[in-house]
């Protein structure tokens, strides 16, 4: 079944005329554009603003095709900020959520373009926000972070980047920071398996073997030297 927009675009010969434009919803930045007293597509007010619609204007076939395509464009565009709005997204992500929605490769790709153009998208911004949440509210090591960032599917590059500022003294006191809440928990238990637990939790947590093994060393001498100074 064709559309209003189609039949009047499969038509050729004279030029047609905006009769009606009224709005709809009241709630929604929506319009439907009537021509010769027939119903032709509804558009979104940027496109209505964007090309001067108005009652009594003119048109031709390469007019309304600009328009379907200015209005697909901005349908991708306002679908990407209403899933920007929930929290903020990687480029992926919102390649990947608008290419679910069925829209076109090429229309995505321009839109995304925009996004990083006008700030929406920024890849690196994105990376140290999750990296100093993560880490300061979390307690996760770097390898932790850079495997979540790379699932989102940021470019190695930016994750690398956004991760050059943790050092080794960092995630040493990282993780004696948060291995000190744990032991607290578990001192009560035989060492083998303080150690045990203690030592998967850390690398649950994203911390190298290195800083691991560092911190488990402490925490025994501090064991055996609470355990000798007991009864």
């Amino acid at each position: 079944m064709r559309t209003g927009s189609e039949e009047w675009m499969r038509q050729v010969g004279e030029r047609k005329k905006i009769t009606r434009i009224e709005k709809p919803y009241l709630h929604k930045p929506r319009y439907h554009i009537y021509v010769d007293g027939e119903f032709l597509l509804s558009v979104h007010e940027d496109i209505l603003v964007k090309y001067r619609l108005q009652k009594g204007m003119e048109l031709d076939e390469s007019e309304i095709a600009k328009w379907l395509e200015a209005e697909e464009y901005n349908k991708v565009k306002q679908k990407a900020l209403h899933y920007l709005s929930y929290k903020p997204r990687t480029t992926h992500e919102v390649k990947m959520y608008l290419g679910r929605k069925g829209f076109e490769r090429e229309t995505v790709e321009q839109v995304i373009l925009e996004l990083e153009k006008n700030g929406f998208l920024n890849d690196m911004e994105f990376a140290k926000a999750w990296v100093n949440e993560r880490q300061h509210h979390k307690g996760y090591g770097k390898r932790r972070l850079k495997q979540e960032l790379l699932n989102k599917g940021m470019d190695p590059a930016v994750v690398d980047e956004a991760l050059i500022h943790i050092g080794e003294e960092d995630e040493r006191q990282l993780a004696i920071s948060i291995a000190e809440r744990r032991y607290l928990r578990l001192c009560h238990e035989s060492w083998p398996r303080i150690e045990r637990r203690l030592g998967n939790y850390l690398v649950r947590q994203g911390f190298s073997m290195g800083v691991v093994y560092e911190v488990l060393n402490l925490f025994r001498a501090r064991y055996e030297e609470e355990k000798g100074n007991g009864p």
